[in-house]
């Protein structure tokens, strides 16, 4: 039987990492899921953010689904105690982007652009600096504010983003990580104040470790057929389905409202 493979994030971020498992995984079913009702995550306790993320764990679980990414920075910094709830492969965005970062830095200085809550973990920075590199974070709120809005484009979004970066602007990082999946959809702001800077995002770094993984374990589905994607929120599908449609292009099934 046919099995989806189950993706979620706080919110709408976490698509722009789906629209990269699709690439890569064409053939597979994936089930989304985006938390908007406890959106932003970045904002909660670790405690807080743990239940939320067992909460989403266990909807997808009883989905049937053969495979899990998380795809929010902040709910992988917390999901470590999800091994005592399932055995099926769980896929994380911190690693697979750090482990890019640091392929493409030329001066191992490298910057996180992150929630509050990815920050405060850490996660990030002992993977960057177990390998040498030397590391500044900056917590940046107001890009999920942006982008859960449907501010991605607009002059307001520039403004905003610059404003965020002043403390930044001027030192010597070759490399930003996009340390929040949401802020994939601000990198023309980002790259505006950091013309120089390699922008590195979770997208494709962690299609292509769900696809060894799967690969691994013998979890590919071999068929030739397109996936079925169905993208759920836990709060007002329409928004949803209008904020993403003028930038998220592959197929689906609907946006769905679902009750965790």
């Amino acid at each position: 039987m046919k099995r989806p493979i189950g993706v979620f994030d706080s919110g709408i971020g976490g698509i722009t990492v789906l629209d990269s498992l699709i690439d890569v995984l064409p053939n597979e079913d994936f089930i989304y899921v985006g938390d908007t009702l406890n959106c932003p995550y970045g904002v909660k306790t670790p405690a807080e953010i743990e239940q939320l993320v067992t909460n989403v764990t266990k909807y997808l679980l009883s989905q049937n689904v053969k495979a899990i990414v998380i795809a929010c920075n902040t709910a992988t910094a917390n999901s470590k105690h999800l091994k005592s709830i399932t055995n099926i492969p769980i896929i994380g965005v911190i690693e697979p982007t750090a482990r890019k970062a640091l392929e493409v830095t030329k001066n191992n200085k490298i910057t996180v652009l992150a929630t509050q809550a990815t920050v405060n973990s850490k996660a990030y920075y002992n993977l960057l600096t177990q390998n040498n590199a030397q590391v500044h974070q900056l917590g940046c709120p107001e890009f999920v504010e942006l982008v859960e809005s449907g501010e991605i484009t607009s002059e307001k979004s520039y403004a905003v983003v610059d404003q965020v970066l002043e403390s930044l602007k001027g030192k010597d990082f070759d490399t930003v990580i996009l340390g929040c999946t949401h802020f994939k959809l601000l990198t023309n702001q980002v790259k505006n104040v950091f013309k120089s800077c390699e922008v590195v995002n979770s997208g494709m770094p962690t299609a292509l470790e769900l696809y060894s993984i799967l690969q691994k374990e013998n979890l590919l589905e071999t068929s030739n057929t397109p996936g079925k994607v169905i993208i759920n929120t836990t709060k007002d599908a329409n928004k949803m389905k209008q904020i993403i449609s003028s930038w998220f292009k592959k197929e689906y099934d609907g946006v769905y409202e679902i009750v965790i």
